[in-house]
């Protein structure tokens, strides 16, 4: 019993702190709590960093342990106390009219919150309370939070142009740290000015994400889901006055000084790929660099979409008040779908790209049968990305693929007709735009390792493959994950197994 309680009061209050910008000077969000939680005050650890490779699908070990675990949960009294549920945060200025007339500072007010700043007036300025306004509800929706009961919910923002005049117009307390562009306290948020309308915008709600989180759950989770959260709901669209949070960037131009997608594709080109547990242990002080920025955001984004995992990890916003364990407690609840949830991660971070079509490219995956005589049929559709042929072969066994079909591609006004054997004036990643490409995943594939569908080679009109294992036909069509959707028509497969012994030098 005594431990138990111990471990109540020691659930932290993280300080959100977020700093340095990418290579290419993309501006790091950075934000920060400290709060008087009510009744009592929390505090709690980070989690402590773990290595892991690539397709490691072993349960994240947190400092907490399972002591933190789903049977730690289970005490009803427990429960009771973490709660989420609305707290009064600590008040970090009192806004004095005289000393802002001086400094010329404005006001710009909305619902939901109260801009302070000296940028001069226009439309991506002025607008900025409608656009926090409107993420208001979205935030209560995803967050279960009773928007009725909240309404009165209000914090300040202070966007800068420089920090000095902030400071003496007692607008910056002495208690904020060092940072660059971005930062959450108590009932407020500080901002630098940005050089990009749409990044502005992404601080704001990144920064808002923090607020709403801690103030009306009374926690935010551990790092790597506080700040891949707050990313995930900074990344929108703004069209005629119509807010979209957590969306797919539709491309670098519509993003510009985001660029958490180029952070994944380089260092997946790097051979720095890392896991969903890898990014899972990212500690608090990682964050000083915009490099974990976009693997949580791609974590958060991921498991928020994808048909397997999105409905327990939507469930997680209940416990974001005990940090210890959560990413545990998460991987308890996927369970046994974990290795697919891993090669599907894998199959993103290779393809990372804008405008990637989460659903369409989720792996289609079938139970394989062996073959019975001596050949098997299957169909592949054009407008997903991988899929089981759901035949299994043998190792050490000569097969021939072969591939009939005629159908649409990439409409960009008028589609172009094509075969098994792609459109050569057109190419995706050095091979023809629509060719068929095929993968053999090895049957004993547990998601431990590098999935099989990280490499491919082309089928074409047909091939001869020769399994050095047990394996299954993984097949798709070349083409853009983010141009999957225009794509008609299907491509008849046919596996025969041949009379002939395969080369001494392995399979394909």
């Amino acid at each position: 019993m005594n431990r138990t309680i111990f471990v109540i009061f020691c659930i932290p209050i993280l300080l959100l702190g977020c700093s340095k910008s990418e290579s290419d000077s993309t501006p790091v969000a950075q934000s920060s709590e400290k709060q008087k939680p009510a009744p009592k005050p929390e505090k709690s650890k980070p989690p402590a960093v773990r290595s892991a490779t690539v397709g490691d699908t072993t349960k994240p070990k947190e400092e907490s342990g399972d002591f933190f675990g789903n049977g730690f949960m289970n005490s009803d009294r427990l429960k009771k106390r973490l709660k989420v549920g609305r707290i009064e945060p600590e008040v970090q200025f009192t806004a004095d009219p005289a000393k802002l007339e001086a400094a010329g500072i404005r006001v710009i007010e909305g619902k939901h919150v109260q801009i302070y700043t000296d940028l001069e007036s226009s439309a991506s300025i002025d607008e900025l309370p409608q656009v926090f306004d409107a993420a208001f509800p979205q935030w209560c929706e995803y967050f279960k939070v009773d928007p009725v009961q909240n309404a009165d919910w209000k914090i300040k923002a202070v966007l800068m142009s420089g920090k000095d005049k902030f400071r003496q117009a007692g607008l910056f307390p002495d208690s904020l740290p060092e940072f660059l562009h971005g930062y959450y306290q108590g009932d407020a948020v500080w901002l630098l000015d940005q050089p990009s309308d749409y990044y502005r915008r992404h601080l704001l709600l990144h920064e808002g994400t923090h607020a709403f989180m801690y103030i009306l759950l009374g926690g935010a989770g551990p790092p790597w889901y506080m700040e891949g959260m707050a990313e995930h709901f900074g990344t929108h669209t703004w069209d005629n006055g119509q807010l979209t949070t957590r969306v797919m960037p539709p491309s670098k131009e519509a993003t510009p000084m985001w660029g958490r997608i180029k952070i994944i594709q380089d260092e997946v080109k790097e051979g720095k790929t890392l896991s969903l547990v890898s990014v899972m242990a990212t500690p608090q002080k990682a964050f000083l660099e915009n490099r974990p920025y976009a693997w949580c955001w791609g974590v958060c984004a991921f498991l928020d979409n994808h048909s397997l995992s999105k409905e327990a990890f939507r469930e997680m916003v209940s416990q974001v008040k005990l940090t210890g364990g959560f990413s545990e407690r998460l991987f308890d609840r996927l369970g046994a779908v974990m290795p697919k949830l891993s090669e599907n991660w894998q199959v993103f971070t290779i393809n990372a790209d804008y405008g990637y079509d989460w659903e369409r490219n989720e792996v289609v995956y079938q139970d394989s049968v062996p073959m019975v005589g001596e050949t098997a049929t299957a169909e592949i559709a054009t407008d997903r990305g991988w899929q089981s042929t759901g035949i299994a072969l043998e190792p050490n066994v000569v097969y021939e693929v072969r591939a009939i079909g005629q159908y649409e591609i990439r409409n960009d006004g008028q589609p172009w007709m094509c075969e098994p054997n792609g459109v050569t004036i057109h190419y995706w990643k050095g091979k023809p735009l629509g060719v068929l490409l095929g993968s053999l995943r090895n049957e004993h594939w547990n998601g431990t390792s590098i999935t099989d569908l990280a490499k491919s080679y082309p089928v074409g009109f047909g091939t001869e493959l020769y399994p050095a294992g047990p394996a299954t036909l993984f097949l798709k069509v070349n083409e853009s994950p983010a141009e999957l959707a225009d794509n008609v028509g299907k491509i008849q497969i046919q596996i025969k197994r041949l009379d002939k012994k395969p080369p001494v030098s392995g399979g394909q």
